[in-house]
């Protein structure tokens, strides 16, 4: 199997509007899923749109880009991050849901500032700003996690 190829039908399928986009997104997903690869999450991140048809199955890259990073949360946590200058601009919601999963685990949570610690000044800007909405838009719920990860950079 070619990565570059499937990564390639990820992104141009990403805005699921058809069966046929649908089904070479899934297929193409699940093929580098399995493959079990980390070093495809920052491919897989460019095939986030905000202007998806699909809500649902675009929640599968989420669940895939998670299963991929669980044996190595840093380093996946790290290649999610330095892809969002890329697609901040076309993916922001899903941008923040990503975001969301990684607040709301708690081990998680605690290696992502330090990851983050790591970044180049501009990366690292992007993402504070991302998370600094994510607590205004709803404080009661990302106010503790989000104030821990900027503890941590």
């Amino acid at each position: 199997m070619d990565v570059k190829s499937e990564l390639k039908k990820v992104y141009t399928n990403r805005l699921l509007q058809s069966q046929k986009e649908i089904f070479s997104f899934e297929k193409a997903l699940g093929n580098l899923i399995v493959l079990g690869d980390i070093s495809v999450i920052t491919g897989l991140c460019m095939g986030f749109d905000d202007d998806t048809e699909q809500y649902e199955i675009m929640f599968g890259l989420v669940h895939g880009i998670e299963h991929l990073y669980k044996e190595n949360i840093v380093e996946g946590l790290y290649l999610i991050a330095v892809t969002v200058p890329s697609v901040i601009d076309r993916a922001r919601e899903w941008m923040e849901v990503l975001h969301y999963r990684i607040l709301n685990h708690e081990q998680v949570r605690r290696i992502y500032g330090s990851v983050l610690s790591k970044l180049d000044v501009k990366t690292k800007e992007i993402i504070i700003n991302l998370l600094r909405d994510i607590k205004s838009e709803d404080p009661n719920v990302f106010s503790n996690s989000v104030d821990e990860v900027l503890k941590a950079i």
